[in-house]
Formats: structure tokens, C-alpha cells, sequence
């Protein structure tokens, strides 16, 4: 979990101090990362009707995918040498904007200032040691153990589109850890005072990500900013977004029950999903950096009940994939040709949305393994959440944030990414490369 940045002052020959988060989650890897492809037809087209084999054990995901933010410019417009264009995983559940493709000069930001002060939250970012004020202001920004962006703060002209303003942001140093496969920047887009959300005045941005297609190598996904930022069929609905007082800046959203094949599942216990009345613990948060949800524990156990009882096939030992991070897995031949449950996400408040779950979105296939594995796991002890939707649950879903009237907008939909454009997002797809990142 990402929530404190820690800084420190770079001066040349001193390494910034580190400070462990008080919570991070274990960190999976797998194989890597796909090319994206960019679709040229209409955003969004209302899914009609399920295609055959929707449900089938042959359909499970062979890839998972994160959004990425294309043609973001970095540093002044006046001259092309001064301005760079990145791209950047979007990432809903952390504030942080950072790049390892900075401007050859950067505008940094002094140890000395008041910025470094108040961003570092102490009275000597500088350092004991350290005799410069104007040394640059350095930090540490930690997505759990052993996984940081380290470097210094710059203050820079950044742009999407038609939209762009003075940001704060960091220049990530070579040695970062961030296993954001091969992309040069982590953007966040929580409500928190450093994201490019709250930096730019972003009031809405959505976002769609394109189901995995069995064996195809290319995902189509888009997400849009501003006023752009809008249902396009008739088939959306809306739910207000809730707010913790502990954990202001994450986007929460009333999970009211999971139904299996149309009924409701009994065995999850009331307020399972509730977030606590301090707001310290509870609740279920969205991430776009996680393809794997993590639920409650006991509606976890309801849920993995559920479908042993439902799949016709003996589970298998998932050891070999991940090293065991898996729950649930199967032997992917001899489930191919069998049923899966639809699962239904029913949320509360608003229009009361839901998101429907093919086997595509809750089930990862590996091909070297030959396993199948159940893409959703108890959330570990200690997490301040009670559950975390990932991106595969959200994949066909389209995420409409209205972040200044704090609703959540879901529009299910298919395919078909606008052309590319300067407002355009399209997400790079992973064979499942993934990392368990909050």
C-alpha cells in the first residue's frame, strides 16, 4: 500500500534515508509484457446478449492488463528540447506522479524550501549534514518491501491534451524498483494532493478495459479525461463513491452482496464489506494496478465454496505456478469443456449497479503450467482494507469517476477504443505480468 512518501535530501554522495510503509502486501510476477494496440472505431458499443463460451473453463484469462496514459508532456512547451512526452501506468489507489523520463535540466525543488518542507513534513529536509539549501529535494516512495521509485522532486509544466498546469512530480532514478514492466512512469489518480487528479483540476476521467480474448496477443482499452469522461451507451448507472476519515484519498464503493448464478450467497456475514465507523479498517477499495481482488475473508471462503461446488472437476495443487500464491486451481485441459458460474458484484446506493463475471474475469490461465488458477484471494490480516477489486473484475466495465460529485458511473459495454488522440489512454497488456501492488 502506497500512502506515505518519504523524503530526503540528494545531496552527491548521500543515499536518502527509508522508511517502511506500516502495511505492504507480498508481490507476484509473471512472464512479461505484451504491446498494446490502439483501436480506431467507437468508444464504446452496448454488449448484447453473452457470447457462447462465455462461461466455459476455456475462456479463462491468459493475460491481465494496467492502464496506461499515453502523450503525457513533461516540462516547458516554448521548445521541444525542454519538453518530454511519456507514458505511465494510471494507478487509482496512490497520489504519486513519477517519471524516469525527466527534462535534461529539470525544474528541481530545493531541499531548503518550504515545498520540500511540507511535502517531506519535517523542518530540516536538508539534513544535518547536508550545508546546501539548494540541494535537490530527494525522496523515497515506497509500494511495499523491496518495491520504491527513489530520485528528487521536480516542479514541471505537465500536459494532457488540452489539459496541463505547474506539477509536482518525481524524477525517478534508474534504481528504482517498481515493476511496472518496462513503462517509464507511475501516475496516480487518487483524490490525494499530489496526484495528477488534484495537481491538473481533473474533475472526471473514465476508463475501459477490454476483456482478454482467448488467445489473442492485443488489447483494445481506452480512458478518457474531462469533459469526455461520459457515459456512451443508455446502459450505465451510477452508485456514490464513499470516503474513510483515516484514508480519505481512496475511491470506496458499497459492495452490498456476490451472488452465484443468480442467488445471493449466504454464507457472507452482514457489513462484510462495510467500512468501519472510524474508518480505520473495512470497506472495499478499487485498484488498477492488482488483476486480482482480494475480498473479505469470509466472503472469500463463501465465494471459493461456491465454486468448488459448482465446477465439476477436483481442484489441483497450484504450487508450481507463483509459488503457491494461488488458493484455488485447477488442471486448465480437464476444465476447458465445463460450465463456469456467472458471479454478480451487486453494489448499493444510486441506481444499485452490478458487474456481471464470466470466467474470464475471475479465472487465470498458464500455459506452462497447465494450471488454472482462481484470480481472487482472502485479503491478508493487517490490511486496512477489507477488499480490493482488481482490474480484472473491472475489465469490460466502463469506469466512469466523477471525482467532484464523488459518484462512480458503471456502463458495460464492448471494444473499440477511439482513434488516438491527445485526451486518449489505452491500457498496455500484460501476459500477466502482474503485480499485487496497494
Amino acid at each position: 500500500m502506497l500512502q506515505v512518501l518519504v523524503l530526503s535530501p540528494v545531496p552527491a554522495a548521500a543515499a536518502p534515508a527509508r522508511i517502511s510503509p506500516g502495511a505492504f502486501k507480498q508481490v507476484y510476477t509473471f512472464l512479461f509484457k505484451k504491446a498494446a494496440k490502439s483501436g480506431t472505431t467507437a468508444l464504446i458499443k452496448k454488449r448484447r446478449g453473452s457470447r457462447n463460451g462465455d462461461q466455459l473453463g476455456s475462456a479463462a484469462a491468459d493475460n491481465a492488463g494496467y492502464v496506461v496514459l499515453y502523450n503525457v508532456s513533461i516540462g516547458a512547451t516554448a521548445t521541444a528540447t525542454q519538453q518530454n512526452n511519456v507514458s505511465g501506468v494510471v494507478d487509482v489507489l496512490n497520489d504519486f506522479v513519477w517519471t524516469t523520463q525527466c527534462p535534461a535540466a529539470p525544474l528541481s525543488v530545493p531541499c531548503g524550501s518550504q515545498t520540500c518542507r511540507s511535502v517531506t513534513n519535517t523542518t530540516d529536509a536538508c539534513g544535518g549534514g547536508n550545508t546546501s539549501v539548494n540541494a535537490s529535494c530527494g525522496y523515497v516512495y515506497m509500494y511495499g518491501q523491496g518495491i520504491n521509485t527513489t530520485g528528487f522532486l521536480a516542479n514541471e509544466t505537465v500536459g494532457v491534451g488540452s489539459i496541463a498546469g505547474r506539477a509536482l512530480l518525481g524524477c525517478s532514478a534508474a534504481n528504482s524498483t517498481v515493476p511496472l514492466d518496462g513503462e517509464s512512469a507511475g501516475i496516480g489518480f487518487n483524490r490525494g494532493p499530489l496526484s495528477l487528479v488534484s495537481q491538473l483540476g481533473i474533475s472526471r476521467f473514465s476508463y475501459f478495459l477490454a476483456t482478454d480474448e482467448p488467445g489473442s496477443s492485443d488489447s483494445e482499452s481506452v480512458v478518457l479525461l474531462g469533459d469526455a469522461a461520459v457515459p456512451q451507451t443508455k446502459s450505465s448507472r451510477s452508485m456514490p463513491m464513499l470516503r474513510s476519515t483515516v484514508f480519505p484519498n481512496f475511491y470506496y464503493v458499497k459492495l452490498t452482496s456476490i451472488q452465484i448464478d443468480g442467488v445471493a450467497l449466504s454464507g457472507i456475514p452482514a457489513g462484510a464489506f462495510d467500512l468501519a465507523a472510524d474508518g480505520s479498517s473495512g470497506g472495499v477499495v478499487i485498484s488498477t494496478l492488482s488483476p486480482v481482488t482480494l475480498l473479505q475473508a469470509a466472503a472469500y471462503d463463501a465465494v471459493r465454496q461456491a465454486l468448488v461446488r459448482k465446477v465439476k472437476s477436483e481442484p489441483v495443487n497450484g504450487s508450481a505456478l507463483a509459488g503457491g500464491a494461488f488458493d484455488l486451481c485447477y488442471n486448465a485441459q480437464s476444465v476447458a469443456a465445463l460450465t463456469f458460474p456467472k458471479i454478480k458484484l451487486v453494489f448499493g446506493g444510486g441506481d444499485a449497479p452490478a458487474i456481471e463475471l464470466t470466467t474470464v474475469h475471475y479465472f487465470y490461465k498458464d500455459n506452462v503450467t497447465g494450471l488454472q488458477c482462481l484470480t481472487m484471494l482472502p485479503t491478508p490480516a493487517g490490511v486496512p482494507f477489507g477488499s480490493v477489486l482488481g482490474s480484472m473484475v473491472q475489465a469490460g466495465t466502463n469506469m466512469i469517476y466523477d471525482v467532484g460529485g464523488e459518484t462512480l458511473t458503471l456502463e458495460e459495454g464492448t471494444a473499440a477504443p477511439a482513434p488516438s488522440q491527445l485526451s486518449l489512454m489505452a491500457i498496455a497488456s500484460v501476459l500477466f505480468a502482474w503485480v499485487l501492488l496497494f
